[in-house]
């Protein structure tokens, strides 16, 4: 399951990182402005439909996998859920201040400066 989540997270790092010309013809020059983004788009959202459809075929021949995915996302939301909290918490607090100690200032320091 880890190497499913570390392709998409590389796979959409890759997406975002590779110029758009050599992610869609390779050798020649395409400007960003010639590229169909509506095909572009209707290719990206049949992308995601096939996923999910194939998704869906996993569930059905092994739905112990559904089950663990059902946990595995409802632990990261608990997590998320958290560290908001806990972050929200320890924002709001008042902020640290260090104790402020006078101390009698030195005799040769003093003498000096007199």
């Amino acid at each position: 399951m880890g190497f499913v989540f570390r392709s998409i997270f590389w796979l959409s790092l890759a997406l975002v990182v590779v110029p758009p010309h050599a992610r869609l013809g390779g050798d020649e020059e395409v400007e960003l402005r010639d590229v169909d983004l509506g095909l572009e788009l209707h290719d990206a959202a049949y992308a995601l439909w096939g996923l999910t459809v194939q998704a869906a075929g996993a569930c059905e021949t092994n739905p112990e996998l559904c089950t663990a995915a059902g946990d595995l996302a409802d632990t990261a939301v608990k997590t998320a859920t958290d560290f908001a909290t806990d972050a929200t918490a320890r924002l709001s607090k008042k902020p640290f201040e260090p104790a402020k100690i006078r101390a009698a200032p030195h005799k040769k320091i003093q003498a000096r400066v007199e």
